[in-house]
């Protein structure tokens, strides 16, 4: 509780009232406006989304910089985006659709990279490489073999298979140690975040848009919803920053009003506090 309230009161930390959305895309598609399937985002869907997070004030930020603030509330633009390119691509879809993003604003996207060796791998590993160098791409792990969930029902040795060859390949080819793993399929369970903790991984996403986060605010939900089979429960883990939300491409305007009034609303709440304290 000490460490908590001094890292939210320390003036050199993030301001009270900072928030995080993280927006994840699978395939943004070049030849339509709109996108029919609903996991993937169009051309133009995807211009309008960049405009009106720029406009809102929000900046993007990589990986370890949303680590820093989840765990010692280290100073991020009060407005932050983190942008989730899930699996493999080409050097070719970072430099159409994030580049003049970079450029003109700095703006990073965190790649889902999987790591199992196979002709894909092969043909774009330099070039994803060079991205990474670069500082406008930041690999991080979404597994080895990737498509087997990882859950409480896998093995272990499955489980640390997923982690170590993850690892050693970020390790050995982007010369980095990941600190996010973009859970394959979104599976999740007790051991998987527990393995996920042993290997030094610090936070951790799952497909489920319950919201924003702030600094020792992260939404979960503690029980199944009927209504909405595929958001599986995360608090039984007992590890929020491992079980971060991120929010579809189709959910990113709708929300961009309400993420900046809670923001508003918590940092004024803070300035209530401190108005109380000093009176």
């Amino acid at each position: 509780s000490c460490q908590y309230l001094k890292a939210k009161w320390d003036p050199n930390n993030a301001a009270p009232g900072t928030i995080v959305m993280v927006v994840m895309f699978h395939s943004i598609e070049k030849a339509t406006e709109t996108a029919a399937n609903p996991m993937h985002v169009g051309s133009g869907d995807f211009k309008r989304i960049m405009k009106n997070l720029n406009d809102f004030g929000f900046q993007a930020i990589n990986a370890n910089q949303l680590a820093d603030f989840l765990d010692f509330n280290a100073k991020i633009p009060q407005r932050s985006v983190v942008l989730i390119q899930d699996d493999r691509h080409s050097a070719e879809n970072y430099n159409d659709w994030f580049r003049p993003y970079w450029q003109e604003l700095g703006w990073p996207v965190v790649n889902a990279w999987i790591s199992y060796d196979d002709s894909i791998r092969t043909r774009i590993l330099q070039e994803n490489v060079a991205l990474g160098a670069e500082g406008f791409v930041d690999h991080q792990s979404h597994g080895t073999v990737h498509n087997i969930n990882m859950t409480d029902a896998s093995s272990d040795e499955y489980i640390r298979s997923e982690f170590q060859g993850s690892t050693d390949d970020l390790q050995n080819n982007f010369n980095k140690k990941p600190v996010a793993i973009i859970w394959p399929g979104g599976g999740f369970g007790i051991r998987p975040v527990q393995i996920a903790r042993e290997f030094g991984f610090r936070i951790g996403f799952t497909t489920h848009p319950r919201g924003p986060i702030m600094f020792n605010w992260i939404p979960l939900a503690d029980a199944n919803d009927a209504g909405r089979p595929a958001y599986v429960a995360e608090g039984y883990v007992n590890d929020p920053r491992m079980v971060l939300p991120r929010y579809w491409p189709s959910q990113v305007l709708e929300n961009l009003d309400v993420i900046r009034i809670i923001s508003a609303e918590a940092a004024a709440f803070f300035a209530a506090l401190l108005a109380a304290g000093s009176a």
